[in-house]
């Protein structure tokens, strides 16, 4: 009896894990997919590791403390993988507030139910236009190899907070903000220029209303330059999607 005991609290351990890093993981995360769908994919995939013996090392102690420590371990360690993994999106998001600041859409906002609150429309057409080409680069694949490594490198209830890991796991938050610079330099920079530009011609030109031609302006140049470099966003996202990969393998190792 106690034999079946230990694989169950085994297999309730690995479930712990998977879901945590489901429910905080992009895309995964999404309040779009029914709870019941990440549940049931969360015990699929704790069926599938744990016949693969992934836990066969662990020796569990059955007694109740001990075994809300070592659960508490695997949520905190799914959460911080998800998080991680999620940032870039975080980088994304950002990048859609300052475009929308810099051409007046600021205050055009619609709601996000993902995260129960309201962002820019620009932010959240950039959100979803590279989530999808996360999708299209098999990034759901990373996220399930991560999660299948993570028990290779962090096995069941090893995870220990480290100077190291909490060093990586900064210097990853700080890479949203060059994700968000890094996507919203072409129109930043194009607005810029044309802010000096009419700033310029305001001084040559005293009589003219700039404010009648700046907003308009502001508008159709920041368009125009989103769409004409659509290419080069995906190009740059993919290029620091490769970038992230080796980051959160570094923190797991760290962990």
């Amino acid at each position: 009896m106690e034999f079946y005991i230990e694989k169950f609290l085994l297999c309730l351990l690995l479930f712990l894990r998977i879901s945590a890093v489901i429910v905080t993981a992009p895309m995964f995360g999404h309040q779009a997919i029914p709870l019941q769908v990440k549940a049931v994919l969360a015990m699929f995939l704790s069926y599938v590791l744990f016949s693969f013996n992934i836990a066969h090392t662990v020796v569990l102690e059955l007694n109740l403390l001990p075994l809300f420590v070592l659960g508490m371990k695997e949520l905190i360690t799914g959460a911080v993988i998800g998080f991680s993994i999620g940032i870039i999106f975080g980088g994304v998001r950002y990048a859609g507030d300052l475009i929308s600041y810099d051409m007046g859409f600021s205050m055009a906002t619609m709601y996000d139910p993902e995260n129960n609150a309201s962002f820019p429309v620009l932010s959240e057409l950039l959100y979803l236009f590279l989530l999808m080409i996360f999708i299209l680069l098999n990034g759901h694949h990373f996220i399930i190899e991560a999660l299948i490594s993570s028990y290779i490198i962090i096995p069941l209830g090893t995870w220990n907070i480290s100077e190291g890991a909490v060093h990586q796991m900064v210097v990853i938050t700080g890479q949203m903000f060059v994700v968000a610079v890094k996507i919203a330099a072409p129109v930043l920079v194009s607005l810029f220029i044309a802010n000096v530009s009419l700033g310029i011609l305001n001084k040559a030109m005293p009589q003219m209303n700039i404010f009648g031609v700046i907003f308009s302006l502001k508008i159709g140049l920041g368009a125009f330059v989103m769409i004409a470099t659509i290419p080069v966003i995906a190009f740059v996202f993919k290029k620091m999607l490769s970038s992230f990969e080796s980051s959160i393998i570094e923190l797991m190792r760290l962990m």
